[in-house]
């Protein structure tokens, strides 16, 4: 049984990655800023205040695991969909390539990140308004950010596998899942809670190693 080293786990897609994970019966690791807006509590869940662009921190909280799901993302949400200055964070770029160092060095090899559609070779796939916001708003730092953790794993050893959803929405009830490369995906939204299925799902999944799906539901 795998024992996975979550970041994120206090965000609304990585709340509901983490619930997947233990129902599945992993044992999971969460590394957290701020444990207190982790409500959830299992046996089998291990909680570190930490930082995980932090590499000191990653080394702690991977010893033990044998896989790691990032559910990050580079900005605050409401420094987005904005055209306010702020200051790149890498947060993603950093903390991929200090957890690809942690890996090699703990001997991990299995390892799922979470994207967008619009990041690397699916740029051509998003919707028009989509690549004007990146033009246009913060969206294009957050997604400088995707790119550069993306190349990152691409050129690494590791079984990685990077999934880009469209947009996500809170439905609880999911549809069906559209997967895609290379073409415009079936719809322009997803769950958050399918999202979170999948990535879970893809951890060691031969199909889906070194590819990067774009995800959708119908």
């Amino acid at each position: 049984m795998k024992k996975i080293l979550i970041y994120g786990a206090t965000g609304r897609t990585g709340q509901l990655v983490l619930e997947y994970a233990l129902s599945k019966g992993y044992e999971v690791t969460a590394l957290v800023r701020s444990p207190e807006k982790l409500a959830l509590r299992s046996d089998r869940l291990r909680i570190i205040k930490g930082l995980p662009s932090n590499i000191d921190d990653i080394r702690k909280a991977i010893n033990g695991c044998n896989a790691v799901i990032s559910t990050l993302s580079g900005l605050p949400e409401s420094d987005i969909i904005t055209f306010k200055k702020v200051k790149p964070s890498y947060i993603m770029e950093t903390t991929i390539r200090n957890t690809i160092q942690c890996m090699y060095e703990s001997d991990v090899k299995d390892v799922v990140t979470l994207s967008s559609l619009a990041v690397g070779d699916s740029y051509p796939y998003a919707p028009w308004y989509m690549r004007l916001g990146i033009k246009l708003t913060n969206l294009k730092i957050s997604f400088a950010d995707h790119n550069a953790q993306e190349l990152l794993l691409q050129q690494s050893n590791l079984n990685w596998v990077i999934v880009r959803p469209v947009g996500l929405n809170n439905n609880i009830e999911s549809k069906k899942l559209d997967i895609s490369y290379n073409r415009k995906p079936a719809a322009s939204t997803i769950s958050r809670k399918l999202v979170a299925q999948f990535i879970v799902d893809a951890l060691g999944n031969d199909e889906f190693i070194h590819k990067a799906p774009v995800i959708a539901e119908y």
